[in-house]
């Protein structure tokens, strides 16, 4: 199992020098809109672990989620332009992504852990990065970001050539996600009307109140609890989503917003159709549902870490050129230990693990 480390950043350097400066000899590619040294030393922390397919980065710098939070945004171009004029120096060019297919767990194993389960499923050219933060104001957490929604492909993050400036959205970019309470939350897509809630609430985007949650939230109910003090809006302008949310002490449930109104599920598995009974079902990936339900019902809800990874290579989705999905990540989030376990497009024999606090 290969062993995952926080980069070193030469802070030395930094002091002494403008972080463009600093950025051009630390790193081979450009990031020429960044407004300050903590950016340039973030982007710098960026190590590929797998051959162009997957990096780790320490996020350092302020992304400002206060400001973001004030904002209202309700969408990813809003959320883009937000990063273009607060946090760069100028603007840059973005890509949205496809439809996705994604299915998630939380189980315990024998000895009392709480683990997640969850398979990112998505078919675009794209690097995944595990980014790790730990805001001043927040809990440390780890994610992992998909960067193909502001265009950044296979190898892209360290080709020499590719500006690496929209690497500041990556706290915005996460799709699943543990802090150091032992809150986890996955998001997966939904079929249908997009929510856009009214409430006369601040409006909170899909991709913003994950960052708020793993910030700011320690448990299932204060999640809960603080979801329900925005007005959710949906990422996409043709797709829903729902999330997967658990905690260290087992509790697990999936938040939906069905016709604008949101509803709390108790339930531990969940793949891209609703499960609340006012839907009655709406949605696709019955069948990968049905797969988990089977071998969770099987094993009274009880896996190991492997018997974990392995469901969910079971549900996993290959590459084809038929195919509308494929699996871009699978992870098992320890709740309890606090670390992770990741393989990258279906190399299930090649897996990589990290503590929330570096090392392992």
């Amino acid at each position: 199992m290969i062993k995952a480390c926080s980069c070193l950043i030469l802070t030395a350097l930094l002091a002494l020098m403008p972080c463009f400066t600093m950025l051009a000899e630390s790193a081979t590619n450009p990031a020429q809109l960044l407004t300050t040294d903590e950016q340039a030393a973030s982007i710098a922390s960026l190590k590929d672990m797998d051959d162009g397919r997957f990096y780790t980065m320490d996020y350092t710098a302020d992304y400002k989620l206060d400001e973001v939070l004030q904002k209202n945004i309700a969408d990813v171009p809003s959320m883009i332009a937000f990063i273009q004029e607060n946090l760069l120096s100028g603007q840059t060019q973005t890509e949205l992504a496809p439809q996705a297919g994604c299915s998630a767990f939380v189980v315990t194993a024998e000895d009392g852990r709480v683990l997640c389960g969850r398979n990112f499923d998505y078919k675009m050219d794209m690097t995944a990065v595990l980014i790790r933060t730990a805001p001043k104001d927040g809990y440390k957490s780890i994610g992992l970001v998909d960067t193909g929604w502001v265009g950044y492909g296979l190898g892209s993050l360290s080709d020499g050539e590719t500006d690496l400036s929209m690497a500041v959205s990556f706290p915005y970019l996460i799709m699943d996600g543990m802090n150091e309470k032992g809150l986890t939350v996955s998001v997966l897509q939904l079929d249908g009307e997009p929510t856009r809630q009214d409430r006369d609430n601040p409006k909170i985007m899909t991709t913003v109140a994950m960052r708020l949650l793993l910030d700011r939230a320690a448990t299932v109910e204060e999640a809960i609890a603080l979801l329900d003090t925005y007005d959710m809006q949906a990422a996409s302008p043709s797709a829903n989503f729902h999330f997967l949310l658990a905690d260290a002490s087992g509790k697990a449930v999936v938040i939906e917003y069905c016709v604008h109104e949101m509803e709390v599920v108790n339930e531990t598995y969940v793949s891209n159709f609703y499960l609340s009974p006012s839907m009655n079902g709406f949605g696709h990936g019955q069948n990968r549902y049905e797969v988990m339900k089977a071998a969770l019902s099987f094993k009274d809800n009880v896996l190991t870490e492997s018997e974990a990874m392995s469901l969910l290579e079971l549900v996993s989705q290959k590459e084809t050129e038929e195919s509308t999905s494929m699996t871009q990540w699978s992870v098992v989030y320890d709740l309890t230990e606090l670390d992770a376990t990741i393989a990258i497009r279906r190399d299930y024999g090649k897996l990589i693990s990290f503590a929330l606090e570096g090392g392992k």
